[in-house]
């Protein structure tokens, strides 16, 4: 069912602001609000809107309600929040897209959302991409933002205002490339206004007496990617350890499914952490967190054939052969290994048993059976079973050769 979003009032101009929540957009509706000259609409023509990812850190719901609800209920300011309610359509058996809270008078920032991104990334098993297209943004941010500002404008004029600052000139590059919705006039005041980021930290600071927060998911690739993002964000797990555990959770059974992922650009949050003297006590609640999960003997293939251009086009097959206690599917494992001849490989927690290493020239394919928690939702790709065919003759390997 698709929830009802009555269009904007006609012969009055439409303003949307999209609010992270962060820094940034935070900046933006606040000068809006102290100083009118910032703008060319009133407050009243102007809807916030909010896409809760489900995976803020607190404090990012904490300082939207403590230092901005006042403000937008004194002004009278409409604030919506959106949530996703299942990863697809097809899921959600219609629209997948909900709307938490529209109100002129907001108390709650709804940050635990529905359908979280870390959902989506635990259902994959996989961690959330740096580069590229942003696609865990695409999903949990941009296209509920785009259902609801579609509806609501039924492609009239509007201005949708971003809050990229100076220092991000091409994601405002690739927004304007990217920007599909009829009528949409992209803003971006804060690189109108010249400033940087330091100068939305300042801004906030001068008018709200905190120090704000950067919005992110607590297991954002972005906030690890470099050495001052790092320095921001492992000092806040070791302040708050159960907060770890997600991203923790999540990183360890994407490496598990394949060794090739990391939250860290390919690299493991969890190696950074115990590097950190001061780690101790939060890897030990890993592992007592990892202990209690139910675990799962998963087995992994893929097929790699050449994509029609020219590049290698990969599918994946993921399915459950064993699931249980931790200590229960390891000695599962280790019986097929004893079956096969083979052994088991460790790496640091992790274990895998290859079963069909992947070649260097295509077609190829790779098979292993590696234990993880079971997170992640078994699946076949449409494309898979031809290409695992094709990848197993271009293997010189047999199906039969490959039974457990």
């Amino acid at each position: 069912m698709t929830p009802s979003i009555l269009p904007a009032p006609a012969g009055r101009p439409i303003a949307v602001l999209s609010w992270g929540l962060g820094v940034d957009s935070t900046a933006i509706l606040l000068r809006w609000i102290l100083d009118p000259t910032s703008r060319e609409f009133d407050l009243d023509d102007l809807v916030v809107l909010v896409a809760q990812t489900g995976d803020e850190w607190p404090i990012t719901g904490e300082l939207a309600e403590q230092y901005v609800f006042p403000l937008l209920r004194r002004h009278k300011i409409r604030l919506v929040q959106l949530a996703r309610t299942a990863r697809t359509k097809e899921a959600a058996g219609g629209c997948n897209y909900t709307v938490l809270d529209d109100t002129r008078s907001p108390t709650r920032c709804y940050i635990e959302g529905l359908y979280k991104l870390s959902d989506e990334m635990f259902h994959s098993g996989t961690v959330p991409q740096t580069g590229g297209k942003r696609l865990c943004s695409v999903h949990a941010k941009g296209e509920l933002l785009d259902w609801w500002v579609g509806a609501y404008t039924q492609g009239r004029p509007y201005t949708h205002a971003v809050g990229f600052e100076l220092g991000e000139l091409s994601r405002r590059d690739q927004d304007l490339r990217k920007s599909k919705l009829p009528g949409r006039q992209a803003l971006y005041p804060l690189i109108d206004w010249g400033w940087w980021r330091e100068d939305a930290y300042d801004y906030l600071l001068r008018h709200l007496g905190v120090a704000y927060e950067k919005s992110a998911c607590q297991m954002c690739p972005y906030a690890l990617t470099s050495a001052k993002g790092r320095g921001r964000t492992i000092p806040r797990y070791l302040a708050a350890p159960h907060l770890a555990m997600l991203p923790l959770l999540m990183e360890h059974t994407a490496v598990a499914l394949n060794e090739r992922q990391g939250l860290i650009g390919g690299k493991r949050l969890a190696d950074e952490l115990r590097r950190h003297p001061d780690a101790g006590p939060l890897l030990a609640l890993f592992a007592e967190h990892l202990d209690a999960q139910q675990w799962a003997v998963y087995d992994v293939r893929r097929a790699f054939v050449q994509g029609k251009d020219g590049r290698a086009a990969s599918a994946r097959s993921l399915e459950v052969v064993e699931l249980g206690s931790q200590k229960d599917v390891r000695a599962h494992l280790d019986l097929i290994a004893e079956k096969h001849g083979r052994s088991v490989e460790r790496d640091g927690i992790h274990r895998r048993l290859r079963l069909l290493n992947r070649q260097p020239t295509l077609p190829t394919a790779e098979r292993s059976l590696v234990l993880s928690p079971a997170t992640a939702e078994p699946k076949v790709a449409p494309a898979f079973p031809k290409m695992w065919e094709t990848g197993l003759a271009g293997a010189a390997i047999s199906q039969e050769e490959l039974v457990l």
